[in-house]
């Protein structure tokens, strides 16, 4: 390998991989930890957090797959992966807060009701913050599903897949199967195994949420993740390191569910046979209730954000009235006067995204294709191990480097999984790029630079676009490993929103909500306007 090469690669391997492995190098040392271990042991919700962790995980993943396939298998072929982006890039804590002010003892749901019922106050029920963790379940499942939608439209968009599948669907519906029927016993089929990464990427995560488990979920007892982070959060070395060990057995707990649960599956054979196998069945009625589920979302999703904005301008808003009777702008103004939190979130989503990006062209151009195997696998790993895991990791790591709360540490928090998910995304359509129009420019003595700058950056617009959007959504969403990086000396949006979600001022939670929300969006827009060919511009 030349030297030119060697230093092209340096800038994924020091921003992301070098962070990566480092963080993970500094968390074995808590594995022997036995005082630790002890006292979490000895912790009296430490039954009941384990019960709710593996209870929410599993129902939201299984919720959101089943709903996830119903989805693909009613579009009848439609394009859903650019129109599941507007989902993308609403942070899970943004949809966390709206869905609170939507489902709440006051919230809009309870003020619909209330002509019903004659309610003249608001109902006692427990919605947010249920025992059960069903609130914390029903979030998950809400955003979680359009991530498994655009995962499985993705791959039906494939060129292998589609010329595929075409040709076994045709047969499927000459055999008397209907569109449904098809779907569920020809094409999920193949598309399940291949479907591993995404839906270990929504366990673990199911698993482990820590800013949505906050604002929604169970304190008595919590999930194990914020049992957790409380412990974290503790200034008393002796709590702290029970975190650490928490840390460990939240991690530990994964891989067991992901154990089980692949162990498991075998013995659903017969079930799925059973369905695979089934006679030809005509499937209108169930495909017209199928039809209704993605509207659903985008009805669910729209009531959120006019809720939030709703919340963010009252002054007053008496039960059981449908809007306020009193406006103000007082959230909006704190906003923009104390914008410390807004513009630190904004110069590090756009830092670490395009840094990202330029890291990731500068490996896939020069890196050989079988060195994406490393690349792929780290990549991998920083989306799948829970964000806790990696959070402590990189707050050990900077502590011994001294550059805790610091703005560096801050943006090697953010940028580590930034670039993961845009190598992950960016790396399919790179390779896939035809090498003949590098012959043809070389072959007119065009320089390398100038066939990325004049022929392949412009092919690629869209997906070089499309990554750093999401690049941009997740640095905005970040909350665990920047919260420990900053120390309390910086704080982002999702730190505020956190911080204010536990106290009483519905306006200004709305406000950090839908400033959280429209961040991402916007980019997202841009990105999916600015990626069109040029003649569907015009």
């Amino acid at each position: 390998m030349t030297v030119s090469r060697i230093l092209a690669l340096l800038p994924f391997a020091v921003l992301f991989l070098l962070p990566l492995a480092a963080a993970l190098a500094f968390i074995l040392p808590g594995l022997f930890d036995a005082a630790a271990f002890a006292a979490l042991l000895a912790h009296p919700q430490l039954g009941g957090a384990i019960f709710l962790t593996v209870f929410t995980g599993l129902l939201s993943t299984a919720v959101s797959t089943f709903l996830a396939f119903a989805i693909v298998a009613a579009a009848g072929g439609r394009d859903l992966a650019r129109r599941s982006a507007v989902f993308l890039a609403v942070p899970h804590l943004a949809l966390a807060i709206g869905l609170a002010f939507v489902i709440m003892p006051s919230g809009m749901l309870a003020r619909l009701l209330a002509p019903l019922f004659a309610w003249t106050a608001p109902p006692q029920w427990v919605t947010t913050q249920d025992p059960w963790g069903l609130t914390l379940t029903l979030a998950l499942i809400l955003k979680e599903t359009p991530f498994l939608v655009w995962a499985i439209a993705s791959l039906l968009n494939r060129d292998d897949m589609r010329r595929a599948l075409e040709g076994q669907t045709s047969v499927a519906r000459s055999l008397g199967h209907g569109p449904a029927s098809t779907f569920l016993r020809v094409i999920a089929p193949q598309i399940l195994p291949r479907l591993v990464g995404p839906l270990i990427a929504v366990l673990a995560y199911s698993l482990t949420v820590v800013d949505m488990a906050i604002v929604l979920g169970p304190g008595q007892p919590p999930t194990l993740a914020q049992l957790v982070w409380t412990d974290l959060n503790d200034a008393e070395p002796a709590m702290a390191a029970r975190g650490g060990a928490g840390v460990l057995v939240l991690s530990g707990l994964v891989l067991l569910v992901l154990f089980l649960v692949t162990a498991l599956l075998p013995l659903l054979r017969p079930l799925r046979h059973a369905l695979y196998t089934g006679a030809p069945r005509q499937d209108a009625a169930a495909l017209g209730l199928l039809r209704a589920v993605w509207p659903l979302f985008f009805a669910i999703y729209a009531v959120v954000m006019l809720v939030m904005l709703a919340q963010s301008v009252a002054a007053q808003w008496p039960f059981p009235a449908l809007a306020p009777t009193q406006f103000t702008a007082a959230a909006w103004l704190r906003l923009v006067q104390e914008a410390a939190p807004f513009l630190t979130t904004l110069a590090l989503a756009l830092a670490t995204s395009l840094v990202s990006l330029a890291a990731a062209v500068t490996w896939l151009e020069w890196a050989s294709p079988r060195a994406d195997r490393v690349a792929v696998f780290a990549a991998v790993l920083a989306l799948c191990l829970p964000s806790l895991l990696l959070g402590l990791g990189q707050y050990r790591l900077f502590l011994s480097l001294g550059i805790t709360g610091t703005a560096t540490a801050l943006f090697i928090a953010h940028v580590v999984p930034v670039a993961a998910y845009v190598f992950l995304l960016l790396m399919g359509p790179y390779r896939a790029f035809d090498p003949r129009w590098q012959a043809v420019t070389a072959s007119l003595s065009a320089s390398r630079i100038r066939y990325f700058l004049r022929i392949k950056a412009p092919m690629l617009r869209a997906p070089l676009l499309a990554a750093t959007a999401t690049g941009f959504a997740v640095s905005v969403a970040q909350f665990v490993p920047a919260q420990l990086a900053a120390a309390g000396r910086y704080s982002t949006l999702p730190m505020e929103a956190v911080t204010l979600s536990s106290g009483g001022n519905r306006p200004l939670i709305a406000t950090y909500g839908l400033a959280l929300m429209l961040l991402p969006l916007i980019v997202f827009l841009l990105a999916g306007w600015f990626g069109q060919p040029r003649w569907r511009q015009r």
